[in-house]
């Protein structure tokens, strides 16, 4: 791939700060996919990531074209190599801790390391952080046991799988555990809602002979599931003390307060995200009834003007292919606010220097 290259704006050493077209909070799919399409307008963008991604076990991914089996950091590793080469695009591996806006109504970004930094626009494509439920032994399997990868979501639900045999996808390892003997829904949070409970059933039923829905003490909501017409379902309603890993072979046991224990080949979960609480309180902006940020397509700006939302943190779509289609989307409508008016750009950027502010 031919990329032409170009001196982005450094912070000056004076105290000044350069001021960049774009800065993206996010080096993951949502973020890089938007900064390939910033640059092909020549916009000067900085690229703030953190280096913890909600997948953080490099499980192999599936269902992103050329990139089967292969882990998802390595894709991010290669198009970050890309990016670099075009002089565009400044990555700062620094955590993002304050966002603000100045008098100029510049976008003021503080980092863990003290530096600072201004943006005419800002894309939020730093992703969710997963809500482990309350149960002894669900986290402690991560990730050896019970491994989390950025889901697969289809009509609306986000699923994980949680086994001694770390897969946590339906439709990223449901296919290499077809055949199972037996598979259980652990129906709480999203999952507890009867729609997406018969989703899941169905789905796990693709693999599994037998699912039994573990309802953790909520008998009404069996009679709720079933009032959706799924057939022939097991129903379980004691409450469940622990997760562990079975003893010999694959598999996940179930142990219940009352002091029994039953296997499962694997469960299936749909654990709540959560988008980063202070910088939604510190830019004002709007979070949906799953608790993501809320944009309007196909663009993706927030409810606060000037900055827009792709990827894990603005959908329930939390797949990689998404991810990408958000950031690129973003990226067009972002560029689109820029015109030369604005920026100042030129029409070569090759040899522009940063342009300075007090």
């Amino acid at each position: 791939m031919d990329l032409v290259e170009h001196t982005a704006p450094q912070p000056s050493q004076s105290g000044h700060t350069s001021i960049f077209d774009v800065l993206l909070l996010g080096g993951g799919h949502a973020g890089l996919s938007a900064a390939l399409t910033l640059y092909r307008h020549q916009h000067d963008m900085v690229v703030f990531d953190s280096g913890q991604p909600r997948n953080k076990w490099r499980t192999p991914t599936h269902a992103l074209s050329g990139w089967e089996n292969r882990p998802a950091d390595d894709f991010c590793a290669v198009t970050r190599a890309q990016l670099e080469q075009t002089g565009f695009i400044r990555f700062v591996d620094q955590l993002v801790e304050t966002i603000s806006r100045d008098e100029a109504s510049l976008f003021v970004l503080h980092c863990s390391d003290g530096s600072q930094w201004k943006g005419r626009k800002l894309l939020l494509s730093m992703g969710a952080d997963i809500v482990f439920p309350e149960i002894e032994g669900y986290k402690d399997h991560f990730p050896q046991k019970m491994q989390v990868s950025l889901a697969s979501v289809h009509a609306g639900v986000l699923c994980l799988l949680i086994s001694g045999c770390s897969f946590h996808c339906l439709f990223t390892f449901g296919l290499e555990h077809r055949g199972s003997a037996s598979a259980g829904i652990l129906s709480m949070g999203y999952a507890a809602n009867p729609f997406h409970a018969s989703i899941l059933i169905e789905d796990a039923r693709k693999f599994a002979e037998i699912i039994t829905v573990y309802t953790n003490g909520d008998v009404v909501l069996a009679n709720k599931i079933q009032d959706t017409g799924v057939p022939d379902i097991l129903f379980d309603h004691r409450k469940i003390r622990r997760l562990g890993s079975a003893r010999d072979g694959p598999g996940i046991t179930i142990d219940f307060e009352e002091g029994e224990t039953k296997l499962e080949d694997f469960i299936v979960h749909q654990p709540p995200t959560r988008v980063n609480p202070a910088i939604v309180e510190q830019l004002g902006l709007k979070l949906d009834a799953r608790g993501d940020i809320m944009t309007t397509p196909p663009f993706y700006e927030t409810n606060v003007e000037g900055v827009f939302a792709a990827g894990d943190c603005a959908s329930p779509f939390k797949m990689i292919a998404n991810a990408m289609l958000m950031g690129a989307n973003a990226g067009a409508g972002i560029a689109r606010q820029l015109p030369r008016s604005i920026t100042g750009n030129r029409v070569d950027q090759s040899s522009a220097h940063g342009k300075e502010c007090n």
